[in-house]
């Protein structure tokens, strides 16, 4: 089939087009000079004639995410987003020279790098997850390089409509790199499918081919997606400078059962943090958000106890099981999230900004991160302009205990074609789901608490009251 051309750049006051840089199922991105301050930029505009609410929901739901990791290292920064004059929205970002995605298939990447950029992606996702979001299109080419050599992770365009997402508009998801139960329509994602597509991107980066292309043989996208839902077993990289350990990981990451994988990213990036002290090398930070403080208390030291989300739902495990300890001086940056009342203060040991010294710099640059957070969020918006009919409110939900399970349930508060749930539990967990029924592992210490929101064309309701089960009722 062939390849379409690139649209045609909008014009934008204060930028220059200068050249195209990629294109997608829904969007163009090209290179623009910014006049002031001068500079280049990578500026994301949705496709003409683009006008469905999903997709233009995918767009709101980058910018917002983008917002909630703006501050993080390993993420490309979000400068700013609005709507041009011929309708389009677009999103002005952080321009990077190169990815992966084009030096996996023409160098032998040194294998120090590989397990730095595995640490630092690992992070960016870990935190997405904390986050209560899911990337799923995690592969070579979305792990772009700044022009300081940092890795960072890019194309959140399908990572919040995992909910509303039909298989048939998830044009972004890419074969290589998709779990097996991805590809059978058994789930839309999961963290564990997420720990896969990480895993797969991190061979890909030290053998040069995704794991399941074999040189010498076919390797359409019908082969690779037999051969990933099929039983065969990942092979070794080949490379003889890769550790048995590397390849073990690897391979773990990769089990055809999702049960058989690390259950969070934060294993498999405590899990490269080994490697690298066990051959020697500089053992790379991971910047990872400070979940304890989300919920306005310390967590419990002990581990939270897995959410099973109802059949059909998307999981996202409970953080704060585990700890990297961090070298260096800690730094705390707040961070409000645009979709929860929650402040999430996170911890970081690195950043690509040097950072400032004096309190009336700092006081004006957080008051002008602030702003910028405020107008990305507030001029997307107006993309959705049209779907501003009211949200329902959940209520009234009830709790019955089981032996072994904790079931809660709720009338249908007058949901539309489309919309979702999106249960947040105390411990931070999320899950997304059609039914009015959601079960948790019943702990016998500790109340199992949750809120419900509507999830409608991208946006979310407000909360309900908070219920937890009768050791501590909430609402």
């Amino acid at each position: 089939m062939a390849r379409r051309l690139p649209s045609q750049p909008p014009v934008l006051a204060g930028y220059t087009h200068l050249r195209a840089l990629g294109k997608g199922g829904f969007a163009d991105v090209f290179l623009y000079e910014q006049a002031l301050p001068r500079a280049d930029v990578a500026v994301k505009v949705l496709l003409p004639g683009v006008a469905s609410n999903s997709v233009r929901a995918m767009f709101l739901s980058e910018a917002n995410l983008m917002s909630q990791l703006a501050t993080h290292p390993s993420v490309v920064t979000v400068h700013a987003a609005s709507i041009a004059p011929d309708g389009r929205p677009y999103l002005v970002m952080e321009y990077c020279p190169s990815s992966f995605g084009t030096r996996y298939k023409t160098e032998r990447i040194p294998l120090a790098e590989v397990l730095t950029a595995g640490v630092k992606i690992g992070s960016a996702l870990e935190s997405a997850h904390r986050l209560g979001f899911l990337h799923r299109d995690i592969k070579p080419s979305n792990i772009l390089i700044t022009q300081y050599n940092h890795p960072v992770l890019a194309d959140f365009g399908i990572a919040a409509t995992v909910a509303e997402a039909d298989r048939d508009e998830a044009e972004g998801m890419s074969v290589p790199w998709s779990a097996p139960e991805v590809l059978q329509s058994e789930t839309r994602g999961t963290v564990r499918s997420e720990v896969w597509s990480l895993a797969a991107t991190l061979y890909s980066m030290l053998a040069g081919r995704s794991p399941f292309e074999y040189p010498g043989k076919s390797n359409t996208r019908d082969d690779l997606q037999r051969r990933i839902v099929g039983r065969d077993r990942v092979p070794p990289t080949g490379r003889p400078d890769v550790p048995a350990e590397l390849e073990t990981l690897l391979a773990s990451c990769m089990s055809k059962s999702p049960a058989a994988r690390p259950a969070s990213v934060l294993e498999v990036v405590r899990g490269l943090q080994l490697i690298e002290s066990t051959l020697s090398l500089p053992q790379t930070s991971a910047d990872i958000s400070n979940e304890a403080f989300a919920s306005g208390a310390q967590r419990a030291a002990a581990p939270a106890p897995l959410t099973r989300a109802a059949q059909g739902g998307v999981s996202v495990r409970a953080a704060g099981e585990a700890r990297v300890r961090h070298r260096g001086r800690r730094s705390d940056t707040v961070h409000e999230s645009t979709d929860s009342s929650v402040t999430v203060i996170r911890q970081a040991t690195t950043s690509r900004a040097k950072p400032l010294r004096r309190p009336g710099v700092i006081a004006a640059v957080v008051g002008s991160a602030v702003v910028l957070v405020a107008a990305i969020v507030a001029a997307v918006a107006l993309v959705l302009g049209a779907l501003n009919t009211s949200i329902p409110v959940v209520s009234d939900i009830r709790a019955s205990a089981g032996a072994d399970a904790i079931v809660f349930s709720w009338r249908d508060p007058g949901l539309a074609d489309g919309d979702l749930y999106v249960i947040r539990g105390a411990d931070g967990s999320s899950s997304t789901q059609s039914a009015n029924e959601f079960t948790v592992q019943a702990d016998p210490l500790v109340p199992d608490c949750i809120t419900v929101r509507v999830l409608r064309d991208g946006r979310l309701g407000d909360p309900s009251a908070q219920k937890c089960s009768s050791a501590g009722d909430g609402g």
